[in-house]
């Protein structure tokens, strides 16, 4: 690789990331680029991050659109010294593409076609720009037609603008004609429909709690927490008009982080079929909805903080999420999670959990609720949670008793 040529690729940002999308270019072709400069957003894992440049020169290139998806190494432009020559450029490209076709695998290991030669190294530019705007394609998609054997500048993409997917090449190959995507006519039953692209963030959580569901024996208990302790604490806490206020989700989490204390069986991760890790610290994820999708934030040794801690941390944990700026590290690492869903009045669901962890606790709304007790009838306050364990790490009696600890943790707030 020339010295004077810096490729711009897809990183590895996490031991799970296959993949990442490209948000924005922060730059325009020709521009000079320093060497850290922050020059594109990918979004990958749930979390949007600004890719530095590798190298200082021009931006040359540029190989991907915003809304595609790519795999970690493939190429999404290039930073080259004002006197390498576009021929140069065509090359690096051809040669990467096919390095990285023959890491993806025996189907996708047949070189990329040599670059043509061009006539002159300006002529070479314009064709190359005239190319991307007349077949809007990722290099994913491209190496598959041309082992499919597609054309594909015949092909009419169904993707967002115009986009030809791999569906799209597919289809082709598999009936050997081409589908019209924009139709002169539709049948009178038709329902239209708007299509839109799954986001990286989207996709990471569909592949996950796919193979969570799938590969993980769930089984869940449930029971109804008495919440007056819990509401006088909080109200003693409240009252002081200058500390930050304390949530009922705040002093849940601070529950589960004794309750996990007292029965550490729970804080556990399932590292594969032979090894469980389990934790000394109660880090707890707490499921947190935004525009793009569910981020689960993580308030680290939940254990040793007071309840004013907790929700100065849950307050600056979920401002970051609704805008894009949790780090790698914040989302990492839970040992247990908490996702609530009382605050959009669902009294009771069961949750799916967050791999490698053991056990997620799904917390309803607090209402008030009419009980038999020692035969007279009463009014309390109650919330239903329902925990949902892993049979490979968790048993039943010890799934029982972190909720008898749980429950004990809340009353005894009072």
């Amino acid at each position: 690789m020339s010295a004077q040529i810096h490729a711009i690729a897809v990183p590895k940002w996490g031991i799970e990331m296959i993949e990442g999308t490209l948000n924005a270019w922060n730059r325009e072709l020709g521009d000079e680029i320093g060497t850290g400069e922050e020059i594109l957003e990918l979004e990958s894992d749930k979390i949007v991050n600004m890719l530095e440049a590798g190298g200082k020169g021009v931006l040359r290139r540029k190989l991907a659109e915003p809304g595609e998806t790519l795999q970690v190494g493939e190429l999404l432009g290039v930073i080259a010294d004002a006197s390498v020559e576009e021929s140069e450029i065509d090359t690096f490209v051809a040669n990467w593409q096919a390095t990285e076709s023959a890491k993806a695998g025996p189907a996708a290991s047949k070189p990329a076609p040599p670059a043509p030669r061009p006539e002159t190294p300006r002529r070479t530019a314009e064709h190359a720009q005239e190319s991307t705007a007349r077949v809007r394609v990722s290099p994913v998609v491209r190496r598959l037609a041309a082992e499919l054997g597609v054309d594909l500048s015949q092909l009419k993409g169904s993707g967002r603008s115009g986009r030809i997917t791999k569906e799209d090449v597919e289809a082709v190959a598999a009936t050997g004609s081409t589908p019209d995507a924009n139709p002169e006519t539709e049948p009178a039953s038709a329902n239209p429909s708007t299509e839109a692209p799954m986001t990286g963030m989207r996709r990471t959580i569909a592949r996950r709690m796919q193979s969570a569901k799938q590969t993980i024996p769930h089984f869940y208990l449930t029971v109804d927490l008495p919440l007056a302790g819990l509401q006088a604490m909080r109200a003693r806490l409240n009252a002081d008009e200058q500390a930050r206020r304390v949530s009922v989700n705040d002093l849940l989490i601070w529950c589960i982080a004794r309750a996990l204390k007292a029965v550490p069986e729970v804080n556990v991760q399932c590292v594969d079929d032979d090894h469980v890790l389990q934790f000394e610290h109660a880090d707890i994820a707490v499921g947190v909805a935004t525009d793009r999708g569910l981020i689960t934030p993580v308030v680290r040794a939940a254990q040793s903080k007071s309840p004013g801690e907790i929700a100065e941390n849950m307050a600056e944990l979920s401002a970051k999420a609704r805008e894009g700026g949790l780090t790698m590290d914040e989302i990492s690492g839970g040992t247990f999670t908490l996702s609530n869903l009382g605050m959009m009045d669902v009294r009771e669901f069961t949750a799916i959990i967050n791999p490698p962890q053991g056990a997620i606790l799904a917390a309803g709304k607090s209402e008030h609720r009419v009980i038999v007790d020692d035969g007279e009838m009463r009014i309390v306050e109650l919330m239903t949670v329902t925990l949902s364990c892993d049979h490979r790490v968790i048993d039943g009696a010890v799934a029982a008793r972190f909720l008898q600890s749980l429950t004990h943790q809340v009353q005894q707030l009072g």
